[in-house]
């Protein structure tokens, strides 16, 4: 039992560790989410309020582990040393999970297991992200610092010049392959566009001579593991599904040329996800929420003419999905004007991406 008396003395510590919106309860529990989303510190920090003596960490990537020892000997080492919250990280099938008064299970998948209540931790939204960066004076400030270092945690407090290389380097760490960093990159580029899996497959044929079955095979691959989202068109399921990434940033860094209606457009849809899951897109409006019928529109230079003459082409669909309320977001500019007897609210997305 030699590796787990070192796995069991040395739990690493979770350094600085800012407090997100989610915590762990006391009972058994599956952890999952996209890469880099912070679910191992968050694990590491909770188990700082367990006595030493009454917990275990095992990292399922440690390369000094032999798991077929390990998964011989581990409940019995439970057992002996009355352990009561076992924690294992990155876990895949090689070894059973044991019995234990609270067992934690980090994974990028969901195990949908009936033994274990889920936890999905999503990188870091704005407000998280102003508890990690403390560099900000004014939200403006940040909310441009945000959109280049981008949601996961580690970069939040990366000095900018070191920005773009730390951002690679996390792209190679997540998609180890140079046919997934191609098949990033590709994907990179409709960030926050209607996008087919055929006319990617188009795109990563003529490319990357990549196959129609490879690429709906990884496709659901990074489904399943968070990398991928979609928002879908209102009311037409076989339509184009606007991509979301798990990060708005690793896109931006893979061209020169940057997407910033990209970037904002994945801010404004993950927002509203959390919420409302039903959020989709319609053929005028960038996000309709048809429980409340509240319609979004990007605008980042809006002004109110501008805008008075955009929203006066949507009366059709405004009539048709009786439209309640629409929101402008931009990049500084508020003002507000009625059309039709329906309130039009711009706001700069550092105001909005705040409000509850």
């Amino acid at each position: 039992m030699e590796q787990l008396e070192a796995l069991y003395e040395s739990t690493p510590k979770a350094l600085n560790f800012i407090e997100r919106k989610i915590s762990i309860s006391n009972k058994h529990i599956n952890i999952y989410g996209p890469p880099k989303s912070g679910k191992t510190w968050l694990v590491l920090d909770y188990l700082t309020n367990i006595p030493k003596k009454k917990h275990i960490y095992i990292d399922l990537n440690d390369v000094r582990l032999d798991k077929s020892s390990l998964n011989k000997k581990l409940q019995d080492f439970i057992v002996i040393n009355d352990i009561d919250v076992v924690a294992i990280d990155h876990y895949d099938d090689s070894i059973g999970l044991p019995k234990c008064k609270q067992l934690i299970v980090i994974s990028q998948k969901p195990l949908f297991l009936s033994t274990l209540s889920s936890l999905l931790l999503q990188p870091l939204d704005f407000e998280e992200y102003l508890a990690f960066e403390k560099r900000h004076i004014h939200l403006e400030h940040s909310f441009s610092l945000y959109l280049r270092t981008g949601s996961l945690p580690e970069m939040a407090t990366v000095h900018e010049t070191l920005l773009t290389k730390n951002l690679h380097q996390i792209m190679r760490t997540t998609f180890p392959e140079q046919s997934e960093q191609n098949f990033f990159r590709t994907l990179a580029k409709f960030l926050g566009k209607p996008l087919t899996a055929n006319q990617l497959y188009t795109t990563l044929k003529k490319e990357h001579k990549f196959s129609k079955d490879r690429v709906y095979k990884t496709i659901k691959e990074w489904e399943d593991r968070q990398i991928i989202k979609w928002v879908k068109k209102f009311n037409q399921p076989k339509a184009a599904k606007r991509l979301l990434l798990y990060d708005f940033a690793l896109p931006a860094s893979m061209y020169f040329e940057k997407s910033l209606m990209g970037q904002l457009y994945s801010i404004a849809a993950n927002k509203m996800l959390q919420n409302y899951p039903d959020v989709s897109y319609t053929e005028t409006m960038d996000l309709y929420e048809p429980t409340t019928n509240q319609a979004i529109l990007l605008s980042p230079f809006a002004n109110p003419q501008s805008s008075a003459a955009k929203v006066s082409k949507l009366i059709n669909e405004i009539e048709t999905l009786k439209i309640k309320s629409i929101t402008i977001l931009t990049i500084a500019n508020s003002f507000d004007f009625e059309f039709e007897k329906i309130n039009v609210n711009a706001k700069p997305f550092y105001e909005w991406i705040i409000e509850e």
